[in-house]
């Protein structure tokens, strides 16, 4: 498929700024429901245990239905799927106000984990069908920009809704967000040609064609480095904070420090496509996530200002570099018609690290400590980063032997 039929028309600036706002969504939304619904639900009378049990199963939703997303996205192209995962995102969080019971909430909580988890993928699907390969890593770069920005928004829009309205009608905030992303949606140019809209690659739920791609030598090294980036995040994530506060770190302190490696992943995106003309993309990913192994390895030496600052920092750099670069390594990977169920399986590999890291971490620094806890996960993930660079010279000595 050549890239004049793929994309959208690149000298227009209108598609690409609406192709780059759509990133957006996801994490934006993900960010507003894991803020307001375990606090709702405290509301409601939920005990902690239940509220665990209700996010996770919103995570444990997104992890299955993955595959399943993409091949809808392979099936109706990305622009469609796109607004009826914005548009059952916006229903869902309206319903969410509409009940008074928390028992409610697991029933639309893993349905509402499917609905925000197919319109994030397909807003990967669409910006990674517009313009050539080469040129992803750019395009990307610039998606993951508005990602990172709408991540750090996100808390801060339904924070603000809970402290004037109150944590119910606050729920009102991410039902407005996802509309006004459906109305975005509506305003994409489609990027699918005649031939690959008439295309029935993807048959059934995806499993199927989900196999067939982690046969392959680059799906392979893109799922590894998904599973370190999200390995390296969540551990980072859970546990640094409540590091510093044992340490007595004021919680308005910690909190900027959480805040720093946002900052510094947004400014990182866009300047993807500068460091992947030194380098390929999989070594520039293995390079930035390199550094946020780094950080954890740092993490229980550096508990002081300013100093602390430099594991969000490092964190920022893997993850500003590492998903734009895998948006492009995945959908470069895989067939052109098989895409979606590409970015679905990387968000299936996504949510199992998610899950993974904390469940393994945590009961290993309950058991050694948290300096031993931290280094074991650097460790591991600096393993992870190896096993990569071996693959990727494995694929690479493939490709010039053909």
């Amino acid at each position: 498929m050549s890239s004049s039929t793929e994309g959208v028309d690149r000298r227009s600036a209108r598609p690409l700024a609406l192709a780059y706002a759509s990133g957006a969504f996801g994490l934006a939304m993900t960010a507003q429901v894991t803020f307001l619904v375990p606090l709702r639900a405290r509301e409601l009378g939920a005990s902690f245990d239940i509220i665990g049990l209700l996010i996770g199963s919103g995570a444990l939703a997104a992890a299955l239905s993955s595959v399943s997303c993409g091949a809808v996205i392979d099936r109706l192209g990305p622009k469609r799927t796109f607004i009826l995962g914005a548009a059952g995102t916006a229903v869902l969080s309206l319903l969410f106000v509409l009940v008074t019971s928390y028992w409610w909430f697991f029933l639309l909580q893993p349905v509402l984990g499917i609905a925000r988890n197919l319109g994030w993928v397909a807003s990967q699907g669409y910006i990674t069908s517009v313009g050539t390969p080469q040129e992803r890593p750019k395009l990307a770069g610039r998606f993951s920009f508005f990602s990172s920005v709408g991540q750090m928004a996100g808390p801060v829009l339904v924070g603000g809704a809970a402290q004037l309205f109150g944590f119910r009608l606050a729920l009102l905030v991410p039902a407005v967000y996802a509309l006004c992303f459906v109305l975005l949606g509506l305003l994409l140019t489609e990027t699918r040609s005649a031939d690959h809209a008439t295309t029935r690659t993807a048959q059934g739920i995806g499993i199927r064609t989900a196999l067939e791609l982690i046969a392959l030598r680059g799906i392979q090294v893109a799922m590894l480095l998904t599973f370190a980036r999200l390995w390296v995040g969540h551990i980072y994530s859970t546990f640094l904070p409540v590091y510093l506060v044992d340490t007595g770190f004021e919680p308005g302190v910690v909190g900027t420090v959480m805040a720093t490696s946002g900052l510094v992943a947004a400014l990182m995106a866009p300047t993807t496509g500068f460091w992947t003309r030194y380098m390929s993309q999989q070594a520039t990913a293995v390079v930035g996530l390199a550094a946020g192994a780094v950080a954890l390895l740092l993490a229980p030496h550096v508990a002081v200002i300013p100093l602390v600052y430099l594991v969000p920092a490092f964190v920022g750099i893997g993850h500003g570099l590492s998903l734009p670069l895998l948006l492009s390594i995945v959908t470069t990977a895989a067939p052109a018609d098989k895409r979606g169920v590409a970015l679905g399986l990387r968000g299936t590999v996504n949510q199992t690290a998610a899950t993974a890291a904390p469940v393994i971490v945590g009961p290993l620094i309950t058991a050694v400590g948290m300096g031993l806890g931290f280094t074991t996960g650097g460790v591991v993930a600096i393993a992870m980063l190896v096993a990569v660079h071996m693959l990727h010279a494995v694929d690479r000595r493939e490709q010039l032997a053909r």
